[in-house]
């Protein structure tokens, strides 16, 4: 149990830099640049969670008038680039739970099981036990009948 813990913190701390490599192999080596669609991608995606962000704080403040002016291409690519690097920590965290919760789940279930067992034999070893007894009571009775 312990090692998977370990493991499971191994995997989570690895992510992290994972996930930076990403935005710095994305933002330092220009992949966005050689890469059309993956730009295209970058920027819808990063285009879309701004005007979300955006009409999420002007409703939470309130404001019913307003204009949200698009990112420049350059800003969206290293949002986009930032949200794929975080959506890669999400998607580990989230791995590593659903894991956890598996893995916990059938642990579970076989001590359950082992439980059921456990309590099968007991029942069946009262009842052994109630036959010895009745037999031991006859038993008895035969041997008191015989001394009178």
């Amino acid at each position: 149990m312990s090692a998977s813990k370990i493991g499971y913190l191994l995997i989570r701390t690895l992510a992290k830099p994972l996930a930076n490599s990403i935005k710095v192999n994305i933002l330092l080596r220009n992949y966005s640049k050689t890469h059309p669609t993956f730009r295209k991608w970058c920027i819808s995606v990063a285009q879309k969670t701004y005007k979300f962000e955006m009409n999420l704080n002007m409703y939470l403040l309130g404001q019913k008038d307003y204009k949200i002016r698009s990112l420049n291409d350059a800003k969206a690519v290293d949002l986009g680039s930032h949200f794929l690097g975080e959506s890669v920590i999400f998607g580990v965290t989230a791995m590593l739970i659903v894991w956890e919760q598996t893995r916990s789940r059938k642990q579970n279930k076989t001590l359950k099981e082992a439980v059921e067992k456990v309590k099968n034999e007991l029942e069946e070893n009262k009842i052994i036990i109630e036959k010895f007894k009745k037999y031991i009571e006859a038993n008895e009775n035969n041997n008191n009948d015989e001394n009178t």
